[in-house]
């Protein structure tokens, strides 16, 4: 939930042209440098008048690349890219190459989604190549921020950690807290690992490698020299932060926010296990340094045709689990190919669909979405939802059809055990869509504890989804849609969005939360 008046930040929007620099894995990913755009929606109900202000590692604010956006209408998006290479209205060409955190405010409510991708070095025009992330802005921080997934050289993943200090004073006493996971009985890394006394200005972010940091690696065992587990800030003031997942030899990049709080229910929307070479990997972290949290997982598959598939003899469409999370530990529950560790391949030889945790203790989660590397080779991240903040309003920052190549596949849960309507109503934007600043909506039903998938792709020659089938959006030959939707229900709902591109097929998936209103 958003308040008038907000200041939405981003702790990551990395500037990387030509001389990148403070950019994760630089020299792994041969031909580009790292780059942003990020996509604000007015989540309000009037006009919003918005100003973004960048801020360098030493909190300095660079006036010069200073934008406002004047009159953005309730409902419609801007996208801004950071490239400078090019003459283009909404791109940044008075920052210059480096790293980089963004105070958004406005006046009214907003949302935002911020994108990581390459751009090929000496590009002169603005063409982005996987592998490809998002992540959320936020409105507010906390003095502790909880990281479910940290690794290092985990079977070729590492991970970075970008905190931004996002309160009024310098961050003078910033810890990093390493803890490592179990596995088969075995400790997956070393422990009593930290990062301490670390500093952060107002507003500035700071950015950790753990590739760098080899004392996390495990001494022995069957994970030696290797690390997989979670981290915990803590801060004098308050910060929030954004974790990259990235594998170099594989080109995936999968990026979550960190948690502020538990929570003791929670909806994950997007849940696969061998569905067309998609998979999730579901992750629950326990918070808590003296509390066991006994989890509940609830899975409810959509049984729409060519979707889940049960095995012979099974009936039904859910299916339940529990865990038991002890103080700071965490459970991961892997869904890919050649997997024993699923929960749903006892009753599904295919799934898709979504699932509830319950805990008698707060804790978190988040998925990472992924493809086999024979297939599609994607990979992204999205964080549980809180079941408490499940609202009948849902805001989808960006949607996105035969934009380019790129689509969205948007998902919408419902928080209750009964069923309802969903009206999903789109927004184009004012300068890339084929037919613009058009709005209008389209009637979904919503199972109770189900969910209902529109999906604006092309594969295996589909022309499905709201925007696809509609011949309104069409222009010159053209259907090309880049803005955003509002999603209105009878029911409490939540929605979670993947974003694809039809033409590359290495990580070209960015994942992101959307937003209750």
């Amino acid at each position: 939930m958003f308040n008038k008046g907000i200041k939405l930040i981003l702790p990551l929007s990395l500037v990387m042209l030509l001389i990148a620099s403070s950019v994760f894995a630089q020299n792994a990913y041969p031909g580009g440098g790292w780059t942003t755009a990020y996509q604000v929606v007015n989540m309000g109900d009037g006009p919003a008048n918005v100003t973004v202000s960048y801020y360098n590692s030493s909190g300095q604010v660079q006036s010069a690349a200073t934008r406002t956006i004047s009159n953005l209408a309730p409902g419609a998006s801007k996208l801004i890219v950071q490239f400078s290479n090019a003459s283009n209205p909404d791109y940044d060409t008075n920052l210059t190459s480096g790293q980089y955190s963004v105070v958004i405010s406005s006046d009214q409510q907003l949302a935002a989604i911020t994108n990581q991708q390459l751009v090929p070095s000496g590009s002169t025009n603005y063409a982005p190549t996987p592998p490809f992330s998002s992540y959320t802005g936020q409105s507010a921080g906390a003095k502790q921020i909880t990281l479910p997934a940290v690794m290092y050289n985990w079977y070729g993943y590492n991970t970075e950690i970008y905190i931004m200090n996002v309160s009024t004073g310098t961050a003078a006493d910033v810890d990093i807290t390493y803890v490592p996971g179990l596995l088969t009985g075995q400790s997956t890394g070393a422990s009593g690992q930290s990062d301490l006394n670390q500093t952060i200005p107002q507003y500035a972010s700071l950015k950790l490698d753990q590739s760098q940091k080899a004392s996390l690696g495990a001494s022995s065992g069957t994970f030696l020299g290797r690390f997989l587990g979670s981290a915990v800030i803590t801060s004098d003031q308050d910060v929030i932060a954004v974790v990259n997942q990235y594998n170099t030899s594989a080109y995936k990049l999968m990026t979550y926010n960190g948690f502020a709080q538990g929570s003791t229910s929670m909806a994950l929307p997007s849940i696969m296990n061998n569905f067309y070479g998609f998979y999730t990997t579901l992750l629950i972290a326990n918070p808590s340094a003296t509390l066991t949290a006994t989890v509940s997982l609830t899975y409810t598959a959509d049984m729409s045709p060519g979707f889940s598939q049960l095995n012979p003899g099974q009936t039904g469409n859910t299916y339940s689990a529990s865990y038991q999370v002890g103080p700071q530990a965490s459970v991961t529950i892997y869904d890919g190919p050649g997997t024993t560790a699923s929960d749903v391949d006892d009753k599904f030889s295919r799934f898709f669909g979504s699932a509830k945790v319950t805990s008698n203790v707060p804790v978190v989660s988040f998925v990472n979405v992924e493809a086999v590397a024979s297939g599609a080779a994607q990979g992204g991240s999205y964080g549980g939802i809180d079941l408490t903040g499940a609202t009948a309003t849902i805001v989808v920052p960006v949607v996105a059809a035969d934009f380019y190549g790129y689509y969205t596949t948007l998902i919408v849960q419902n928080a209750t055990d009964t069923s309802g309507t969903c009206q999903v109503s789109y927004t184009s934007d004012n300068t890339f869509s084929a037919v613009k600043n058009r709005t209008e909506a389209y009637s979904h039903n919503l199972p109770a504890n189900g969910s209902f998938t529109v999906y604006e792709g092309h594969a295996g020659g589909q022309t499905v989804g709201d925007i696809n089938a509609d011949a309104d959006w069409a222009s010159g030959g053209q259907r090309q849609f880049l803005g955003a939707a509002t999603v209105t229900c009878g029911v409490a709902a939540v929605a979670f969005v993947n974003e694809e591109s039809d033409v590359n097929q290495r990580d070209s998936m960015y994942t992101f939360n959307t937003f209750n209103k």
